[in-house]
């Protein structure tokens, strides 16, 4: 399943929601050879970074008509190993959810299940209309 969003950069890379609950998101991207950094065949970390962004971004405050309903304060990913293949995975969980402040963390493995990065996020709810 594939969830709505108006994040026009997300539609760009082509990241794909396919779970979101209250405990977390599953979104998925398919490598293209554009994300690679100057060694090919090895993912830029920048796109493995947004992968983990918005898994956590998705699960802190679900969008509503498409549109984010939480922004990132900060965030850190530790890079395990070179992300390869055809396919990136992230998982994210809540870590703690407050009122207006929503620490997240996230899981990023590849297709076959290797394990690449791990991500934490701080995520503020926001009401779009204020902007």
């Amino acid at each position: 399943m594939n969830y709505e969003t108006k994040n026009r950069f997300n539609h760009y890379l082509g990241i794909e929601i396919e779970r979101i609950d209250d405990e977390g998101c599953r979104a998925t991207l398919k490598i293209r050879p554009e994300f690679y950094n100057s060694i090919d065949g090895v993912v830029h970390g920048g796109v493995t970074g947004t992968l983990a962004d918005v898994a956590m971004g998705h699960a802190a405050a679900p969008h509503i008509n498409g549109v984010q309903q939480s922004v990132t304060v900060e965030s850190k990913v530790s890079y395990l190993s070179p992300a390869k293949g055809d396919l990136l995975i992230a998982e994210s969980k809540v870590v703690k959810r407050g009122s207006k402040i929503i620490v997240m963390e996230a899981r990023i493995t590849t297709g076959e299940g290797k394990l690449v990065a791990v991500a934490l996020g701080t995520y503020a709810r926001v009401k779009p209309k204020e902007f």
